[in-house]
């Protein structure tokens, strides 16, 4: 019996009909061999490998009365007519029509009487202007955030794809044992009274790490209290902070990761400072078209992994970190070195409280009480009310470094779908492949219909700031004071000899 962590059942508690909580991807891939049918083909490699995948065989079981988190327990039967599922696009197939198929794809629940992913097989795309041959076809995974992160989704993506055109044969059945266990009504009660316990037990622990994370915070406070300070103040309101509807809308682009990396090398910044710096210039151009920009920053959650090396585990093993994004600064280097001030400090603050952050929690009746809570925001004005504590989620996740094929089928892109919720109406989200960053913007439709104009505004930030660097670089070095020029060595024995000779005394 494997029962869900307290972070991982939050996520099925905070989902409504407006908020579905499972996150996506869609990968854009080259045209199969003549004669064969790409549906077929995937289907088949998918279904051959199913079993390497345990959370895939997975469905929900609840406790008795709800009195503590589910269970994962083994599904009798998995569905393949549900879970893989195929589509074709209308003629002509463009970029722009794949865009409306994941909108709606993206804004439906999962059935949770059934192990919690499913995949769409969508044929048909042909798009020249974005280098899309005729025959290529994109596969769009959904998964439910309770059964894993992006970095547990990656690895999921692993099992399911291959590194080179020839896929490899599956393991051995013999070596993937999943267990077919169904625990009663007695063990459930059981198991949720000793978790009661085992939190007790825990929270006693901790205490002494507890205690350091006080004084670790503390002092921070002594070093930077205005900064401290600063941070508890609410993030400003904007059309992003509301209560969403269950419409979304879904932008794409991307950028040159090599590109990317060097800017942020020759600006003494990292990947993910010049990426918080572009959205912010992007955010802020989109809030200044609509007559909406704050004179403050705007704040982004910016996910960090708590993820081992190594570990592939289906949970979630992430944190956050509050951060500003520079929106208020329209120089986008002076942009790039406060969103990379405010990132190390983030960064600070995030490591101080690092070892006591709730991985887990349980109590009596979490599962009546916080989907109560869900409700609650999402049938009440109660988020149109309420400050805002952040105005963006912003997620890099790093990707496979090298091309991955599905049945075959190269993958020429790899674009993240994530989750929009109330009072975050849009989330930004990036992941890396080859050579690429691929960018994917998911937010409510009501309240961000033009979300693929942020999407372009991305692209025009970065080409902004790389300018702007340069332009800065050639100007320091038109100023830079021209060293002297070397003396001749006769020079230089002429003035020693014009030099008063001292008398000894």
């Amino acid at each position: 019996m494997h029962k869900l962590s307290g972070i991982d059942a939050t996520f099925l508690y905070m989902e409504t009909n407006e908020t579905p909580m499972h996150i996506s991807s869609l990968m854009i891939c080259e045209p199969a061999k003549a004669g064969e049918n790409p549906y077929e083909l995937l289907k088949s490699q998918i279904v051959e490998r199913l079993h390497e995948i345990p959370s895939f065989h997975r469905k929900l079981m609840h406790t008795p009365f709800y009195i503590d988190h589910p269970v994962w327990v083994m599904a009798e039967v998995v569905d393949l007519d549900y879970h893989i599922k195929h589509a074709r696009l209308p003629e002509p197939g463009n970029v722009e029509q794949l865009r409306m198929v994941v909108q709606g794809l993206h804004s439906l629940t999962l059935d949770r009487d059934r192990p919690l992913w499913q995949f769409y097989i969508i044929e048909g795309v042909e798009d020249p202007a974005f280098g899309l041959k005729k025959g290529s076809f994109a596969l769009y995974t959904k998964g439910h955030h309770a059964c894993l992160d992006g970095g547990a989704g990656i690895s999921v993506m692993d099992i399911l794809s291959d590194r080179e055109p020839t896929p490899r044969p599956p393991l051995p059945k013999s070596k993937i044992q999943l267990y077919a266990e169904k625990p009663g009504f007695f063990e459930l009660i059981g198991s949720a009274y000793g978790k009661f316990i085992q939190q007790q037990v825990n929270m006693i622990a901790a205490l002494p790490a507890l205690s350091k994370a006080i004084g670790n915070v503390a002092k921070l406070a002594l070093e930077d209290s205005r900064g401290i300070l600063s941070k508890m103040r609410p993030a400003p309101k904007t059309r992003f902070n509301v209560r969403i509807q269950k419409q979304r809308a879904w932008g794409v682009q991307s950028l040159s990761l090599p590109a990317v990396k060097a800017l942020a090398k020759q600006t003494g910044a990292t990947l993910n400072d010049v990426v918080l710096s572009i959205c912010g210039g992007a955010l802020r151009r989109y809030l200044e078209r609509h007559n909406e920009l704050p004179d403050r920053s705007l704040v982004a959650a910016v996910p960090v992994s708590l993820r081992e090396l190594g570990d592939t585990s289906n949970t979630n093993r992430v944190a956050n970190m509050n951060c500003e994004i520079g929106s208020h600064i329209e120089d986008p280097v002076e942009r790039l070195a406060l969103v990379h001030k405010n990132s190390v400090q983030a960064k600070k603050e995030l490591a101080a409280i690092k070892e006591v952050f709730p991985t887990d929690y349980s109590f009596f009746g979490a599962p009546v009480i916080v989907s109560a809570m869900a409700q609650v925001a999402s049938r009440t004005d109660i988020v149109n009310q309420m400050p805002a504590l952040l105005n963006v989620a912003i997620s890099n996740v790093p990707g496979p470094r090298h091309p991955v094929y599905f049945a075959g089928s190269k993958v020429s892109a790899f674009f993240p779908v994530s989750i929009a919720t109330h009072g975050c109406a849009l989330n930004i989200t990036l992941q890396s492949y080859v050579d690429r960053l691929d960018f994917g913007l998911i937010a409510c439709k009501i309240a961000v219909p033009d979300v693929q104009d942020i999407a372009d505004d991305i692209v025009a930030e970065f080409r902004q700031l790389k300018e702007a660097v340069k332009a800065n670089a050639a100007k320091e070095k038109s100023v830079a004071p021209k060293p002297a020029p070397a003396k001749s060595v006769a020079a230089k024995k002429t003035k020693a000899a014009q030099k008063p000779k001292l008398k000894a005394v």
